[in-house]
């Protein structure tokens, strides 16, 4: 984008020296009853960025920048931090700047002088998540969060791979897997020459999603609550949490506590134990021991884990799991992949547990197998 220099633009230059005049009437350098504005646009030579981000320092070069002893940015009256010398003026963008694709920096020197330059700034891309999480080179992988439309560049494993960019909206946009690739992260890199990288690699293997509960589900056959769980409710959070169940933990007087299970029928075959691990997305009102579980023909395989309240991330290796409801040894031992029928998940719910009234959330189940 090429730099608009703003020059002799007395009207918008007298509104904003009114609106400053106003604002900041108190200072000495400011006379309301004087109007007249010295076009100081001569004294800048150049500016360092066309585009910034917030927290960036932009560096203008010229003469008499030590005069310039005020910084506004359109007509707004966010704080602006710079320092000066006669040739070199360093600006920080402020973390509330205006947005936009043409952003006037209004320079006010001593003497009623003015100098304006116009700047690009944006708010750096953010990435959410990786939907699936794991892939093959060639397959197709959605990168899921805010302003991506602003990558300029993207990587996956520190291969370039813009030129399979295909953005969907400014939330999300997909790509392909390189050839060669064996896991690594997902990189944006913006105009700034910024990264923003994702919460998680990309793992190189094959992501069997049971259900996200936004529509999409393989190999799912049903919710149970059991017990002292209740309350089965289909909730929803802002993109991109979407849809989610939440349950309950209620005194319908069972003794042995409650849990929820995630009926599964018909899992491929032919994979390897030592390669699966089982993720999910839990949210606990409070923090509590849960067991997460996956259940099979014969028993069922997992194990107790403190977690904190809020939204986390389940990832538990079939050779983590332990066996029966208590997950103790012999470790290791889950049934065969295609021969599991249900993921469980059992919180403390007994009455002595002090848990009645508390909730558990449950979102994107799904096996990763590793290569």
């Amino acid at each position: 984008m090429k730099m608009i220099r703003m020059k002799n633009k007395i009207g918008f230059m007298l509104i904003s020296w009114l609106a400053v005049s106003f604002l900041v009437g108190c200072e000495e350098e400011y006379d309301p009853m004087e109007f007249g504005i010295v076009d100081m646009n001569h004294k800048i030579t150049s500016v360092d960025k066309e585009v910034t981000e917030p927290g960036d320092i932009v560096t203008f070069t010229g003469t008499d920048l030590d005069k310039v002893y005020k910084i506004m940015l359109n007509e707004e009256t966010v704080p602006v931090v710079f320092e000066a010398t006669a040739t070199e003026l360093k600006m920080t963008v402020p973390s509330m700047a205006p947005l936009g694709d043409v952003v006037t920096i209004s320079l006010f020197f001593s003497g009623n002088g003015l100098a304006q330059r116009t700047i690009r700034i944006i708010s750096p891309p953010v990435i959410f998540m990786l939907s699936p999480s794991a892939a093959q080179p060639g397959e197709t992988v959605r990168v899921l969060g805010r302003e991506l439309y602003l990558a300029e560049q993207v990587k996956i494993g520190g291969v370039d791979v813009t030129a399979t960019f295909t953005l969907i909206d400014d939330k999300q946009f997909t790509v392909v897997v390189p050839e060669g690739f064996t896991g690594g992260d997902v990189e944006i890199i913006t105009a700034t020459g910024k990264v923003s990288t994702s919460p998680s690699p990309l793992i190189l293997g094959t992501e069997i999603l049971i259900n996200d509960f936004d529509g999409n589900e393989n190999y799912f056959n049903g919710i149970s609550s059991n017990g002292n769980m209740d309350g089965d409710k289909l909730e929803s959070e802002p993109f991109p949490r979407l849809n989610y169940w939440t349950f309950t933990i209620t005194d319908n007087g069972t003794g042995w506590g409650g849990n929820v299970d995630f009926y599964i029928s018909g899992l491929p075959s032919g994979y390897d134990n030592d390669k699966i691990t089982l993720y999910l997305d839990l949210k606990l009102s409070s923090a509590m021991n849960v067991n997460v579980m996956v259940q099979g023909n014969a028993n069922v395989y997992g194990l107790t884990r403190g977690y904190q309240a809020g939204w986390q991330t389940v990832e538990m290796h079939f050779s983590d799991m332990g066996t029966g409801y208590g997950g103790g040894e012999p470790y290791g031992e889950v049934e065969p992949f295609e021969a599991l029928t249900a993921v469980k998940v059992q919180p403390p719910a007994q009455a002595g547990d002090g848990n009645f009234g508390e909730t558990v959330s449950v979102d994107n189940i799904r096996f990763i197998i590793a290569n």
